[in-house]
This record gives structure tokens, C-alpha cells and sequence, in this order.
């Protein structure tokens, strides 16, 4: 029969299997044809993954705007279902939150973060988060407060000695050494105090790990063979540097054992303490996945504190150094704040917790620099169940994606949003505007937990700062900022700035 053909039987196989390739490649992009969702086109096996190229936040605000707010895109052959329509984000991060109560798992990032909050499912989340969440009361950040004011004045005296130089530095470095010597002493009681050896383990080790890029070979592969992470995991490659994360689980257990074998250091109230105390240690064990589990395992809490060691060190320290670079553009809006910090300390006599509370114009600032530069430019949920959500079929399994970056930039809702305009979060405008236009630390029960600690950091490190000097431009300053294409607000280039000493 073969013999009829007029092509060699060879041939047939190999016409055969490209057409089966291709249809492999192809096949997962009639999704959201098939619901009647529109989006960009894909290209065969990258789906929209190579317009990130032009940045993700670009791509999410061209396609926000072109599709009216909702619209599928795909990362290699994996469909994802943007959602930046405010009603449904909504619906999506809190009233329908036991439908979506997961984040999406990005896989290869190893054992230790494996059993950190952002990756945890379900109840096993829900029992972690109840065990992390009383370290950023109210109470516990008035007692963090002491040691977050110690090393802000570290920071000013290093901002001091550039005043008096003259110098230009590049703000983002001391920025980095500042947040890590607060994480390191609120949550693990150490004091590393990279502000004086800015090249200290610590320091080194975090920049490695955020050493991240959205076209690097590897994490293209991972993007477009997630199947893959496994397989390279087994061999001992993964998506985050092995070395570095071991690095942060060695210290962890140094605490650990520290905190074993010394009552006073056990007396200690912070993250790592809470975590210790809710160790559960028949969890260390195989529990059946049936029975209700209560506390956390020893792999959780290590995981955790490597987690927590190493988000807190980044994201803030951008913060900082994006909001002194937009005080030093908008001079008008820092002898604002100068006049604020000044009248608070004048009429308290010191600067402490409850004095960067009463600081409305500097969070004014903070926030309009969360909005213009958020740490995530997008965060995720994953649909367990088929749902309706205002009329959208959103089918089980999908990822669904809320592009904060793309909705900070809505001109109907924040007017001429390139600009730097801290009024936007004045009392009056931020009760006339829908609380889900401004989503820098997400939304919902699964936002940020460590939202409120971030936060005194910044008011402290600047409100500090803008007691002794006062942040300008400089020859090395980028104007307009150049932010790395990833999906936070990392720098490029550093934040390159010179202060003043006030007169």
C-alpha cells in the first residue's frame, strides 16, 4: 500500500510529525477565542512572550488600552487571563478569594522558598499566613520601631559624609545596606550592619539573587518549557542561585541554634521568634494530607525566614531611592515634606513611630512613588474552580493576571500619570477613587504581608534623611529613571544622586 504513495514512506513520517509538532505548538492558542476574550496575536511556541522585550509594563499598558482592560496573552504555550478592570480585580482578590485563593507557582525555585508563603496552597497558606501575620501588629512595629530608627541614623551619617564631599554616590547601594540591616535586626535579632562594610556577605549574596532577567536563556527555556523545571532542579539547577539561598538557610539555622541555646535571646518578639514558637513538630513528619494540621514545620519556618531575609532587602530599597530621586526632580514637593518633618519633630521633640505616623505629605510621596514605580508590576491568582465572575467565564486551572502597573497608568483615573504628583493621595481624592485603581502590594487576604513594615522603613529612612540634608540631581542622574525589565522596580544603572546639607 505504501508503495502507491508518491512520496517514500520517510517522508510521509516526517510531513506527518511536523504537522504534529505544529499543531502541539499551536493548540493551547484558541483558548480565549473559544471565550470570546480578544488579545494580542501569539507567535508559534513564544505565544506573546517576546513583546516583553519591550518591557512588561509597556506591553500591559498598550494592551490594557487596546482591548478595554481584559484580554488573554500567553507566556510560550501557558494562556493567561489579564484582568484590570476594577470591578472584577475586585471580585477576584476578595469577594471570590476561596476561588482564587492561590498564586500562580512558578516551578525551579527549590526546596528551601518551596515552603514560603507565596508558593504555599490552601489551607496550608491560610495556617502559615496565621502564624507570620502577628509580627506586623501594630504593638510588634512600635517595638521594631527602636531598632528601624537606629539604623536609619546609620543611613543619614553615611548620607552626611556625601554632603560633605560633596559627592555623587549612587543612593540605591546605601539604600540596599540600610533595609538589610533593618531585616536583619526586626526579624532575626542580628546585627550585621552592612551600612559600615557595604560589601558584607549579606548584601553580596541578595544582589546575586536579584541578579534577574526576563530574556536570560535559562529562564526563556523555564518560561516555555515549565515542564523542564524538574528535570533541571534534580540535576541541581534552578530558577534562583543554590548558593545563594543556601547561604540565607545557614544563617537561618545560626539563629535557630542561637535562639536553642540561649533563654535571652529566646525572650526576643519577632518574625523568626513567632515562627519557632508556632513549630509544630509532628509536621517535620509525613502527615496525610487529610488531617487538619495546626502550626508550622521546621522546613516552613526556614523557608520563610529565607523568603522574608531576602524580599524585604529589595523591593524597599528601590522605594527609597525612587522616591528621593522624584523629591530631588520636584523640589517644591521635598521642602514640603522638610516642613512637615520639621514641624512634627519640633512639636513631639523626636522622631519615632508615632512621629512618621503623623507624616501625611511624606506617605503622600511614598505612595505617588508606589503608584509611578510598583514593586510588582502585575500579581497573579489561579482559578481552582469554573466561575462567573460579572459575567465572565473564567474555566478552572487559569492564571489569572491583574496588571497593576498598566491600571497605575490609566489616564482616566490618574490624570497625566507620567507626571510626579503627590496630591493624588490627599484625603479627598483617595476617597473619591475606586481603592482598587492603586494595587502596589496586591489585593485582598493574599496581598503583601510585610506591607506595613515596609512602609515605617521608608518613613523612617526618609524622614531621617530630611533632617540633615536634602536630595538633589547630579551629572550621573538618568532622567527619566530607567527601570530593568523585569516584573518589580528594579534600577538600572543605580540611583545616582548628591545631597545637601541643610542650612
Amino acid at each position: 500500500m505504501l508503495d502507491l504513495l508518491p512520496f517514500s514512506p520517510t517522508w510521509v513520517l516526517v510531513g506527518l510529525l511536523a504537522v504534529l509538532a505544529y499543531l502541539y505548538l499551536v493548540w493551547p492558542y484558541s483558548t480565549f477565542k473559544n471565550l470570546g476574550i480578544p488579545g494580542p496575536k501569539p507567535v508559534p511556541l513564544f505565544g506573546n512572550y517576546l513583546s516583553y522585550g519591550k518591557g512588561v509594563g509597556q506591553f500591559d499598558k498598550e494592551c490594557y488600552k487596546k482591548f478595554n482592560k481584559v484580554y488573554g496573552i500567553f507566556e510560550g504555550r501557558q494562556p493567561i487571563l489579564v484582568v484590570g478592570d476594577l470591578e472584577l480585580v475586585k471580585d477576584i482578590t476578595v469577594k471570590e478569594s476561596n476561588i482564587f485563593t492561590n498564586r500562580r507557582v512558578f516551578e525551579g525555585q527549590g526546596e528551601i522558598l518551596g515552603n514560603g508563603i507565596t508558593i504555599l496552597k490552601d489551607a496550608d497558606w491560610k495556617r502559615v499566613r496565621s502564624a507570620i501575620s502577628p509580627t506586623f501588629s501594630s504593638g510588634k512595629l512600635k517595638q521594631m520601631a527602636v531598632v528601624v530608627g537606629k539604623c536609619a541614623d546609620n543611613f543619614v551619617g553615611n548620607l552626611d559624609e556625601n554632603a560633605k564631599q560633596g559627592a555623587m554616590f549612587d543612593l540605591k547601594e546605601l539604600s540596599g545596606a540600610y533595609t538589610m540591616d533593618v531585616i536583619s535586626g526586626t526579624a532575626f535579632g542580628v546585627d550585621v550592619d552592612s551600612l559600615h562594610d557595604p560589601n558584607h556577605p549579606f548584601v553580596a549574596h541578595a544582589k546575586k539573587l536579584f541578579d534577574f532577567n526576563l530574556f536570560n536563556p535559562f529562564v526563556i527555556v523555564l518560561f516555555l518549557f515549565p515542564q523542564l523545571a524538574k528535570v533541571f532542579e534534580r540535576v541541581g539547577i534552578s530558577l534562583l542561585p543554590t548558593k545563594v539561598l543556601n547561604f540565607f538557610c545557614a544563617a537561618v539555622d545560626n539563629v535557630i541554634d542561637m535562639r536553642d541555646s540561649n533563654e535571652d535571646e529566646a525572650k526576643r518578639v519577632d518574625f523568626l521568634q513567632l515562627m519557632l514558637k508556632a513549630h509544630n513538630k509532628e509536621l517535620d513528619k509525613d502527615v496525610p494530607k487529610d488531617i487538619v494540621k495546626h502550626g508550622v514545620s521546621k522546613k516552613e519556618i526556614k523557608g520563610n525566614a529565607v523568603l522574608f531575609w531576602v524580599a524585604g532587602y529589595e523591593t524597599t530599597a528601590n522605594t527609597i531611592s525612587l522616591t528621593a530621586y522624584n523629591l530631588a526632580l520636584n523640589q517644591e514637593a521635598q521642602d514640603r515634606v522638610i516642613q512637615e518633618v520639621d514641624a512634627i519633630i519640633e512639636k513631639r521633640g523626636k522622631l519615632d513611630y508615632e512621629a512618621v505616623n503623623e507624616m501625611h505629605f511624606l506617605e503622600m510621596c511614598v505612595n505617588e512613588t508606589l503608584r509611578m514605580f510598583p514593586a510588582a508590576q502585575r500579581f497573579d491568582r489561579v482559578c481552582k474552580e469554573d466561575a462567573e465572575v460579572k459575567g465572565l467565564h473564567i474555566p478552572a486551572g487559569t492564571i489569572v493576571n491583574v496588571p497593576a502597573y498598566a491600571i497605575h497608568y490609566d489616564e482616566d483615573i490618574w490624570p497625566e500619570p507620567e507626571k510626579f504628583k503627590p496630591e493624588r493621595f490627599s484625603k479627598e481624592e483617595k476617597e473619591a477613587r475606586d481603592p482598587y485603581a492603586y494595587l502596589p502590594f496586591g489585593a485582598g487576604p493574599r496581598n503583601c504581608v510585610g506591607m506595613r513594615l515596609a512602609l515605617m522603613e521608608l518613613k523612617f529612612a526618609l524622614a531621617k534623611a530630611l533632617q540633615k540634608v536634602r536630595f538633589v540631581t547630579c551629572d550621573k542622574t538618568v532622567i527619566p529613571v530607567r527601570i530593568k525589565n523585569t516584573l518589580g522596580n528594579q534600577i538600572e544603572g543605580g540611583m545616582w544622586l548628591r545631597v545637601e546639607a541643610r542650612t
